[in-house]
């Protein structure tokens, strides 16, 4: 299952024109900026495992975070095949065979066997925005203290 997995980009210009003057920072304000950006790399993933349902508990086990130093970015992934459905939600859908007669549905305790299978609409439970939207306001004062001379 490698390479399965969604990804959303978040903009907010603040922090990028910061990031963007990175080079002409001394060393003290570069340290506290990667460490700021880390906290809240490591904020966003913890506020996205939280919100997170956990039916099975999969999607919540596969919300990935990393940093990258050299670049001072940082990145939450949910890798799981539905994971961008439960984030914004999917509209009905109705699904036949392609290669065979009938559909072969597991149900808990039984089979079934259909030519036609209706999935109603599901509605967005987002969990990586609302992360995010919680985590941007610290995200920027920090940098803002960071940066201060």
């Amino acid at each position: 299952m490698a390479g399965i997995g969604f990804k959303v980009n978040f903009s907010a210009p603040e922090i990028q024109v910061a990031l963007d003057q990175i080079k002409s920072y001394d060393g003290k304000s570069r340290l506290q900026i990667e460490k700021v950006v880390s906290d809240s790399v490591k904020a966003i993933r913890a506020g996205a495992v939280s919100r997170v349902g956990s039916h099975t508990g999969y999607l919540k086990k596969n919300i990935r975070s990393n940093f990258s130093v050299k670049t001072v970015t940082g990145q939450v992934k949910a890798k799981s095949r539905y994971a961008h459905l439960i984030e914004f939600g999917a509209r009905a859908t109705i699904v036949r065979p392609r290669l065979k007669k009938s559909l072969k549905i597991y149900s808990p305790g039984a089979i079934f066997f259909t030519k036609i299978a209706h999935i109603p609409a599901r509605p967005p439970r987002p969990f990586m925005r609302p992360a995010f939207e919680d985590e941007k306001p610290n995200l920027i004062s920090g940098l803002e203290k960071a940066v201060q001379p």
